[in-house]
């Protein structure tokens, strides 16, 4: 697109929305894998996910990563985990399409056996701002939120550079360390 207005308007999965639909059957495979493995798994749905800060942003603000939206009942039941274990852990399957980068997020607190995922999404060109701030920090934050948007579930990873574009194309797994703050 050659308008920018028209380009604003756009949804980052205009165009690539099948591919998604592949995202979200990739996690739901994965946390099939975990649960065969012995943990306890929450799937997370988004309804929308969004860099923050983003290109867009006329508000300021400190944070750097992903707001993800979830359905009330999935945030709440996140919640609930965060209260009772550390999810220091995860794993991210990413991949790229054009501009847009998906990843399967996998938060995991080991000691409990618990863990969550979340697929999420992102345009390189809108997360630029994010991208940036992240590389300055050294690491990405997840906001889960619910529609109210009066509640947060934050988890960090450390070492974030399997949820960020890839320089030679290379699209892997990883498993780094993290942190969850409610």
């Amino acid at each position: 697109m050659d308008d920018p207005e028209r380009e604003r308007e756009a949804h980052p999965l205009s165009g690539v929305m099948e591919f998604w639909d592949h995202v979200i059957e990739d996690m739901e495979a994965t946390a099939a894998e975990y649960r065969e493995a012995g943990w306890n798994v929450t799937e997370l749905h988004p309804g929308d996910v969004t860099p923050v800060p983003a290109t867009l942003d006329t508000v300021e603000t400190d944070r750097a990563g992903l707001d993800v939206l979830v359905p009330g009942d999935e945030f709440e039941t996140v919640e609930a985990l965060v209260e009772d274990a550390t999810f220091d852990a995860y794993d991210a399957y990413r991949a790229e399409r054009g501009d847009v980068m998906f990843a399967v997020v996998v938060m995991q607190s080991e000691a409990a056996g618990e863990a969550v995922a979340v697929p999420v999404y992102y345009t390189m060109t809108e997360g630029q701002p994010m991208l940036e701030r992240i590389e300055e920090r050294g690491e990405m934050r997840l906001y889960i939120r619910p529609l109210s948007d009066d509640r947060r579930v934050v988890f960090v990873q450390e070492d974030p550079e399997a949820l960020l574009p890839d320089a030679d194309g290379n699209s892997d797994t990883t498993d780094d360390t993290a942190d969850a703050d409610s």
